[in-house]
């Protein structure tokens, strides 16, 4: 059950919604919060709804057994039942998410039989294993008291805004919310209205573009002019963008209907001048999630060999995104951005780094944004490709060195004025102009005529996805396999 759905829109949200502000306590509402989450899964994959209860349980028991070895106070028992418990974890996503991958890269290397056995990956596993790790480092590290109810557990990790694909809210963030929290009508509306907005992300902009993009990249890529080959990375990138983006601002916008706040997970990443500023502003929540929980413990900048802490985040990234040679090779190319990036602030003098004057500052903030957009696009090319040869492929094909054949479509059969719409469109929003629009607005109308036009344009936004959702076929959001 996708957020951009029928079902969900007009039939599960409605039901949950109603069911959850006639429940009188919170205790309640966290109980009927909970079977909506799991139903909520249960719908896109039966099969899998053991492993979220075996995650939940897993954790909660682990968190049991650390808090009852800490109150005896055995450090030993208890740092050892805190590994045993992350060890479990990733154990866990590994067999899912990484076993066909590790023994067909074995019998690739070593010329090896090894029978590689069939194992559909669950949905959302990276994110839910996440969150319960969150729950256990948090709880080692005495930032949070022990949980020892498991239904808040459970409702923590499999909550259904962000069950599926984020953002990964942190325990130690979210703990307070669960036990003690309330909804008033300016968050529920403020919940309305982002939600409304990330779902015209999604199907006005993200599936539109994805039509383009699915157009172009199935082709071989030597029946691709160079035009576009780039037109292709140009809409994927929009579409990776608007689909991820959209899909975290209306698990926010969700999260606020029932009372939550959960933290942003995107601050206009398209904007930055720099590799090192992108990952702080795309996908957030995983960026902070490594920072605090492997780059930092690592030594981070302070302590060990930086590079080598920079290099082993990246490659856990990219190995997060993916159980394939083409996301450790994307993850590997940010590193080597980042520790690049790194280095040369570190060995330049600080005056280079000052904001230059004039004409020459806003060459230097266009050349560095330029330097990121191309590093993002190029890696655009191994997040989509199937295989890392369909990738080197596309590459050459971007670059004119392959030798076309075939060629059937030029530009202009992949874009007409509605295209070119959203294109623009895209361009558009993928900057801070409408924000500005919108806090210029705030400002200068009075109260009561900002509420007005604000609510208006909600509704128009509401009416054009309705009939988006009407007329489309599913789409799925792309981080759904993550």
């Amino acid at each position: 059950m996708v957020f951009s759905s029928t079902t969900f829109v007009f039939f599960f949200l409605p039901v949950t919604l109603i069911g959850y502000f006639i429940c009188r306590n919170i205790r309640v509402k966290n109980i009927w919060l909970l079977l909506a989450s799991l139903f909520f899964y249960f719908w896109g994959g039966p099969t899998f709804l053991p492993i979220l209860v075996f995650c939940i349980c897993f954790n909660y028991f682990g968190g049991i057994l650390i808090s009852g070895a800490r109150s005896k106070g055995n450090v030993i028992a208890e740092k050892t039942t805190f590994v045993l418990v992350i060890i479990g974890n990733i154990a866990n996503l590994c067999y899912w998410k990484y076993t066909g991958f590790f023994l067909n890269t074995i019998n690739e290397w070593f010329h090896t039989t090894i029978q590689v056995p069939s194992i559909t990956l669950p949905i959302g596993i990276s994110f839910f294993t996440f969150q319960g790790m969150s729950y256990v480092i948090d709880l080692y590290r005495k930032r949070v008291p022990v949980q020892k109810n498991i239904t808040n557990i459970a409702l923590y990790i499999s909550m259904f805004p962000q069950l599926i694909a984020g953002p990964i809210v942190r325990y130690e963030s979210i703990s307070g919310q669960i036990d003690k929290r309330r909804c008033t009508v300016e968050e529920f509306s403020s919940g309305i209205r982002l939600f409304v907005v990330g779902l015209s992300k999604k199907l006005i902009i993200a599936n539109s573009v994805a039509s383009i993009a699915d157009k172009i990249f199935g082709l071989p890529a030597n029946e691709n002019m160079i035009s576009v080959s780039w037109l292709g990375v140009v809409c994927y990138t929009f579409q990776l963008y608007f689909d991820f983006s959209g899909y975290s601002d209306m698990a926010i916008g969700l999260g606020r209907m029932f009372g939550f706040i959960f933290p942003a997970n995107f601050n206009y990443p398209y904007i930055s001048r720099s590799i090192s500023e992108f990952w702080r502003r795309w996908h957030i929540s995983l960026s902070s999630w490594f920072r605090d929980y492997v780059y930092i413990p690592l030594g981070g900048s302070r302590t060990g060999n930086v590079y080598l802490n920079l290099l082993c985040v990246f490659f856990l990234t990219g190995l997060w995104h993916g159980a394939s040679w083409n996301f450790v090779f994307w993850g590997l190319i940010f590193a080597v951005c980042t520790i690049t990036e790194r280095w040369i602030k570190r060995h330049v003098k600080p005056d280079h780094f000052k904001a230059m004057p004039g004409i020459a500052g806003i060459l230097l903030n266009v050349a560095g944004w330029a330097y990121t957009m191309f590093v993002w696009m190029m890696s655009m090319v191994l997040f989509r490709a199937d295989t890392l040869q369909n990738a080197g492929s596309y590459y050459l094909s971007l670059f004119g060195i392959n030798k076309l054949k075939n060629v059937g479509f030029t530009l202009s059969y992949y874009i007409n004025r509605y295209e070119f719409f959203v294109l623009i469109a895209a361009a558009f929003f993928s900057f801070p102009v409408a924000k500005n629009i919108y806090s210029l607005l705030k400002k200068k109308l009075p109260q009561i005529g900002f509420a007005i036009l604000l609510n208006i344009g909600t509704l128009i936004l509401f009416v054009v996805n309705t009939m988006y959702i009407l007329t489309e076929t599913y789409n799925p959001f792309i981080y759904f396999r993550f």
